[in-house]
């Protein structure tokens, strides 16, 4: 009977622990404060899926923020990949909202499509001619088993092609997650039965 006990025991915490060695983070959302000295954090590391939100706190008189990033370096931020926050405001009222024009406090980019793998440098323009740098660098969301880079990474965003590439091996990589968690789902109901009947067959001898 002691026996018996121990194995049930040793299936139970099998049973919890297998699939949570294998599952990936959920997404989350890193904030960006824009304050009046600067951006904080100026640097921020994050995992594909991930988002970001920018948030103007500078609530000097007539100083407005824009969040821009240059993916092909033509000087503008109106490309496909680039980033345009239009004009961030630290407040807005309900006669603003109201207003023909937008009226934004905070800007937000998804990595997990258009914008993924790789280091992005992006600027904040505030209106008074002032500028400051930050920098977002996304990375793969590796499971344990994953600790190596992929060969062929590629870090930065500069042509559609290599954002294509990104995103079929991006979808490789889920693929192969979900068949791995597949097996080890069926493997782990095969295991779980032959216990079970190993245990039923020692109880009747």
């Amino acid at each position: 009977m002691r026996g018996f006990r121990c194995l049930l025991i040793c299936f139970v915490i099998s049973i919890i622990l297998i699939p949570n060695s294998v599952e990936s983070h959920s997404a989350d959302t890193f904030t960006v404060v824009i304050k009046e000295e600067g951006l904080t954090p100026s640097s921020s590391h994050l995992l594909y899926n991930d988002s970001v939100v920018w948030y103007n706190t500078d609530s000097r008189e007539n100083i407005t923020h824009r969040i821009v990033y240059d993916a092909d370096g033509d000087g503008l931020y109106n490309g496909t990949l680039d980033w345009d926050s239009g004009l961030l405001y630290s407040e807005c009222s309900i006669e603003d909202e109201n207003n023909s024009e937008e009226c934004n406090i905070n800007f937000q980019i998804l990595f997990n499509g258009t914008w993924g793998i790789g280091e992005y440098s992006y600027q904040d323009i505030l209106s008074n001619g002032t500028t400051y740098t930050g920098t977002i660098t996304v990375i793969h969301d590796t499971h344990p088993d994953e600790s190596l880079p992929i060969l062929g990474d590629s870090y930065g965003v500069f042509e559609e092609n290599t954002e294509e590439e990104d995103k079929s091996q991006n979808q490789v990589d889920v693929d192969k997650s979900k068949k791995f968690l597949f097996i080890l789902g069926i493997i782990s109901g095969i295991g779980a039965l032959l216990l079970l009947i190993l245990l039923i067959i020692r109880m009747k001898l």
